[in-house]
């Protein structure tokens, strides 16, 4: 009898021990605003989290697994408590995490104000020089875009041709796009459609005031004016 009180405190204290070592205590995660696309088993979508007290620029890390419990709404950088659980090895599946994160509370759940780009809007000037409606004699489009932060890309006219292409990054101020494809029409007056090409090519950097959209080069100096179509 006195063995096998033994044994079944033995088994206890083994329980307890494990787990204390597979459940840690609640982290701090930062979730970023959207999802990005990724490769796991196949091509999905990922979170971007951070580990951290503080956001730190740059540092977003994609995050393959699910936090139970949560849910996510593009458009909005959360402050998450989650408690993280390793599985029995036995039990993960093959294509599954090792750790099981579970959500504790949300601490804080606010709108990205890099959101507001996401939207759509028409040219009005070109290295600080205003572009004047097209005759609608000519078949010319005044130059526009829609950026789709959803889907992480960029579309629109260049005043001839449409274009196309995906939104590489974007933080606070920088923005980036990836190689830009478009149709080859020729139009009566390619000047403004050369120009803005030109220009959409030197983007890596952005600013928002008075529902006015600017683009820059790395160096400040405006490139786009645009302004948002109601």
């Amino acid at each position: 009898m006195k063995t096998i009180l033994i044994l079944i405190f033995a088994i206890l204290t083994a329980s307890c021990s494990t787990q204390k070592l597979t459940t840690s205590k609640p982290q701090i995660y930062w979730v970023n605003s959207l999802k990005v696309s990724c490769t796991g088993v196949a091509p999905m979508k990922c979170l971007q989290v951070q580990k951290n007290e503080t956001i730190k620029k740059g540092k977003w890390l994609n995050f393959y697994a699910n936090i139970e419990g949560f849910k996510f709404e593009t458009g909005y950088i959360y402050k998450l408590s989650v408690t993280e659980e390793k599985i029995d090895p036995a039990q993960v599946p093959a294509d599954g995490s090792s750790i099981k994160y579970t959500l504790v509370e949300v601490l804080e759940k606010n709108q990205d104000p890099k959101f507001r780009i996401h939207d759509i809007w028409a040219l009005e000037a070109i290295n600080g020089e205003t572009v004047e409606k097209p005759n609608e004699n000519d078949r010319m489009q005044r130059p526009s875009i829609e950026v789709n932060l959803t889907e992480m890309k960029i579309m629109g006219n260049d005043g001839c041709n449409n274009f196309f292409g995906p939104v590489k990054t974007i933080e606070e101020e920088e923005l980036t796009f990836g190689p830009l494809g478009a149709t080859m029409k020729m139009c009566y007056d390619m000047e403004i459609p050369n120009k803005f090409n030109v220009a959409i090519n030197k983007v890596s950097k952005y600013k928002i005031e008075n529902l006015k959209l600017y683009f820059l080069d790395e160096n400040g100096n405006e490139l786009l004016r645009f302004r948002k179509v109601d």
